[in-house]
């Protein structure tokens, strides 16, 4: 190679390398611990998952945060979410949150339907420190959520 396209490879490589440096975990807002339960009629939802998408405008905007949260069910209906780390937690702002089951006749339990009874979405808020939200969901009429922490 002659020793002009060195001098040329050279900068351009450390540009690319830069570049790449500055991609990251800079553009990753706070995020604070949430947890919880989720229960249908009172009775433990035991599979499938919850996400929490930032809503427009609030302080999780997801064109400034660019991350939703998601967790889990355990076999009590419990949950832990996950944003950039697992069991990190949520962006700090207003999320509407979405439950979802699995797909029985999948193997990789790949998700099929979104599960809200009565079609309804619910709105919760993150707030600064631990956030734990007791989440009961009706077949018919408004979804009860209970909000503790620190």
């Amino acid at each position: 190679m002659p020793r002009n396209n060195y001098c040329l490879l050279f900068p351009l490589s450390l540009a690319v390398l830069f570049v790449c440096a500055g991609c990251g975990q800079d553009f990753q807002k706070p995020v604070v611990p949430v947890s919880g339960f989720v229960r249908v009629d009172g009775d433990p939802v035991t599979e499938g998952y919850i996400v929490l998408n930032p809503v427009p405008g609030s302080d999780a905007d997801p064109l400034t945060s660019g991350k939703a949260a998601s967790g889990t069910f355990s076999s009590d209906g419990s949950f832990e979410l996950t944003t950039y780390e697992t069991g990190d937690g949520a962006i700090v702002g207003k999320h509407i949150a979405r439950f979802f089951k699995p797909d029985p006749e999948d193997d990789e339990q790949i998700v099929k339907d979104q599960y809200l009874p009565g079609g309804k979405e619910v709105e919760l808020e993150v707030i600064e420190g631990e956030n734990r939200f007791d989440i009961n969901l009706h077949a018919e009429g408004p979804a009860e959520v209970v909000q503790s922490g620190s």
